[in-house]
């Protein structure tokens, strides 16, 4: 069964009678995805209840979110109507959207003194994967900071017990911000939860910081997974997916059985994946990849490429574009090129109506409208 109906069949229990399990947590990660901010206009917090009630009063039109944002909300809905999620309590609620970041993250009380820290992932668009992308040489980057200062903020006089989780980027900065917070802070969180996002740079992964949360550290991940596999990546726990392509990084496709998702092995696909990747980032040095980061903006810009999606759509104006480009030198080309060419193959298993309906249905921001959304941090860390 999928997350839908494992909420249908176990929405009867409450978290006193069945404790929160593997299929929760991840439904919580996916969470903070939802549109929650003109739902918390001058309201610190709301059970989860009332929070879908409100939403779909104030948004009672279709759904034209991104795909994640569109999930969320959906999710978020059927939470609401469920006996064991409606009366859990939403608070602390915080998105930050502009050209520089993307970071959302909201704080779900599910018993008495027991709370999940949900962070935000990344949505489809390039001016989110950016951030992803700069993970491959830059260590901590603006959100991991931010999630740092949220734990430390919010949690070091409290008295209860943590789980910090995350989808795609969030699990990243939820595992990044339990290593960094303050040991007041570390001591109570019980357990981190990094739902197929990235791993760590070599040297955060060999840090006694790591080491100091490996045991409450779980990295859960489809087994047709390529998010999951950036960067080194340990304590991994491989579930079943129905879908068999990149879109595998939807929660909605991980096969449930009772009250877990089922375990099983990394297909093929993802294991040669995982190699390509790894050679990739072993094969080039810091100035490499930054000078990626700088070149792979620009043409992507002038590509048009607005969606992870695009790169295949119009592969043969992006290489068009780099290899011609008198900008750059021949080994910075290779280096897009290489990365170019892993990302393709990402798609090689996408059925073209998917692709077409993902292109269609789910990616309506622009990179323009995006850039007009300038939000201040120090704002929303003030509110």
């Amino acid at each position: 069964m999928d997350i839908y109906k494992y909420i249908e069949e176990y929405g009867k229990y409450t978290f006193e009678d069945k404790k929160i399990n593997q299929v929760d947590k991840v439904i919580f990660s996916f969470l903070s995805y939802a549109n929650l901010e003109d739902v918390f206009e001058n309201t610190k917090s709301m059970t989860i209840g009332e929070a879908s009630k409100k939403y779909l009063k104030l948004h009672p039109e279709k759904d034209i979110n991104i795909m994640a944002v569109k999930e969320g909300n959906k999710l978020l809905k059927h939470l609401g109507n469920s006996e064991r999620y409606k009366n859990c309590i939403l608070s602390n609620y915080i998105y930050v959207g502009n050209t520089k970041v993307q970071f959302g993250v909201v704080t779900i009380e599910y018993m008495p003194d027991h709370v999940y820290v949900s962070f935000e992932g990344t949505d489809s668009m390039f001016s989110g994967w950016m951030e992803d992308f700069v993970l491959s040489y830059q260590f901590p980057t603006i959100s991991h900071k931010m999630a740092i200062k949220y734990l430390n903020d919010n949690f070091t006089l409290t008295k209860k017990s943590i789980i910090v989780g995350g989808h795609s980027k969030g699990g990243n900065l939820a595992l990044v911000a339990s290593m960094y917070a303050k040991p007041s802070v570390k001591r109570k969180i019980i357990e981190v939860i990094n739902a197929d996002g990235p791993g760590l740079l070599d040297k955060a992964f060999t840090s006694m910081r790591y080491n100091s949360i490996r045991k409450k550290y779980t990295h859960i991940m489809p087994n047709y997974s390529f998010v999951g596999l950036f960067l080194n990546h340990s304590n991994d726990y491989v579930v079943n997916s129905t879908n068999k392509s990149i879109l595998a990084h939807n929660i909605v496709y991980w096969e449930i059985e009772e009250d877990h998702f089922i375990k099983t092995k990394l297909s093929p696909f993802s294991k040669e994946l995982d190699e390509s990747i790894s050679k990739w980032f072993s094969k080039y040095n810091l100035e490499d990849k930054k000078a990626f980061i700088s070149n792979l903006k620009h043409i992507l810009e002038e590509a048009g490429v607005t969606s992870i999606l695009d790169i295949k759509t119009k592969k043969r104006k992006l290489m068009s574009l780099i290899t011609s480009s008198k900008e750059m030198s021949d080994h910075t080309k290779k280096v897009l090129i290489d990365f170019v060419l892993i990302i393709i193959k990402c798609f090689s298993e996408v059925k073209k109506e998917e692709l077409k309906d993902l292109l269609t249905n789910m990616f309506k921001i622009t990179s323009k409208t995006f850039s007009n959304l300038p939000i201040s941090i120090e704002k929303r860390l003030k509110s």
